[in-house]
């Protein structure tokens, strides 16, 4: 009998390529210094960091280092073709490789007739669905690093100890990382991230989650904001949030102005979800400043400009129903390449800032509904 597991354990790395390639429509993939192969991301969830879904050839799975994590081969398909199974998405891998059944019996058939079940419970061993609960995390992990403290490195990038203190960062001195701790609105811990200075994991993503003896403290971070437990007050006074990707601007946001003075939050990747919105929803923000970092090098009507204001245009779409809608272009290049609004000091921040663009709203409505879908 032909099982998920078998069929995976069957596949060469050759053959992952060409079901990508050929199946899914992927990009072709490049290979690292150990063979993993490096695929787009959005060939997993719609991303486009490329080189950052990597097939692991020594356990011959999926890591996505922007958003999915841990990630199982029939995940991927079911999700780029669209089935509603995990049988469906198995089905296809098969038909596509023209797999004959072994005829060997693994299980008694009276166990069960619930072929999608069964093969869940066997051979299926996705994180998925487990890292969509949230998980509270103690807070005794965080004992094995540091005390909190203020890493030079980040000296360097303008942001100030007592703010690195206020947030809880820490140093894993052994493994090259800065240590970010998560925490939900109430201030519960959630997950770790992980700044790297490793040159071999830069090269994949500086930003990652933490593993501690075999165990990954990642966390869907498409639910949650970085720095909205620490300034949801002033969010809520202001009824004003500053977006920006990364950990790194809220800390330097909160050294320009204060931690009580800051607005700032952080998505942790270049997407902005109906959760993250029905957060700040909940908080009463009536405007939205997005400061993504700058991913183009030209001027403003070069190609790679108008594809990076449609990519953001594309981001900030969710948000004009419920907002007023301001975002940060760096036509000027006052910021470096793929620097964030942030990254160049105070001064050049609140340049850019004046700068800033409104962006209509759909319908040409300017009110804000108390409530998202009123």
């Amino acid at each position: 009998m032909l099982t998920a597991e078998k069929v995976r354990k069957s596949l060469t790395p050759d053959d992952i390529e060409r079901l990508f390639v050929e199946g899914l429509g992927a990009l072709p993939p490049s290979m690292d210094s150990k063979g993993n192969l490096l695929f787009s991301t959005e060939i997993c969830h719609g991303g486009d960091s490329p080189n950052k879904l990597v097939y692991r050839v020594d356990i011959q799975n999926f890591y996505c280092w922007t958003h999915c994590h841990s990630i199982d081969l029939y995940e991927i398909v079911r999700r780029r073709k669209g089935f509603d199974s995990f049988k469906a998405a198995f089905d296809y891998v098969v038909a596509f490789f023209d797999l004959k059944d072994d005829g060997e019996q693994t299980r008694p058939k009276k166990l069960t007739d619930d072929w999608d079940l069964l093969q869940r419970i066997d051979d299926f061993k996705a994180d998925e669905p487990e890292e969509y609960r949230e998980k509270k995390v103690s807070e005794a992990i965080l004992s094995i690093f540091s005390p909190p403290c203020a890493p030079s490195e980040w000296i360097k990038d303008g942001i100030s100890p007592d703010v690195m203190v206020h947030y809880g960062i820490r140093v894993d001195s052994a493994n090259h990382k800065i240590i970010i701790p998560h925490r939900n609105a109430d201030g519960e811990l959630i997950g770790i991230r992980g700044r790297s200075f490793d040159p071999f994991e830069v090269q994949y993503a500086k930003y990652a989650p933490i593993s501690i003896e075999g165990t990954w403290y990642n966390f869907p971070t498409g639910r949650y904001l970085f720095g909205l437990y620490q300034n949801k007050g002033t969010i809520r006074r202001m009824k004003k949030v500053l977006i920006c990707e990364g950990e790194k601007s809220v800390l330097q946001s909160a050294s320009f102005y204060g931690v009580d003075n800051s607005y700032c939050v952080a998505t942790c990747g270049s997407t902005i979800t109906d959760e993250q919105i029905d957060l700040l929803i909940s908080l009463g923000v009536e405007e939205v400043i997005l400061g993504y970092d700058r991913d183009f090098k030209g001027k403003k009507g070069d190609e790679d400009v108008t594809q990076y204001e449609q990519k953001l245009y594309k981001v900030l779409q969710p948000l004009l129903p419920y907002f007023n809608v301001y975002v940060i272009f760096d036509y000027d290049h006052m910021t470096g390449y793929k620097d964030s609004p942030t990254d160049c000091g105070r001064a050049i921040f609140e340049e850019l800032w004046k700068k800033k663009i409104y962006v209509p709203p759909v319908g040409g409505t300017t009110e804000n509904p108390k409530k998202k879908g009123g």
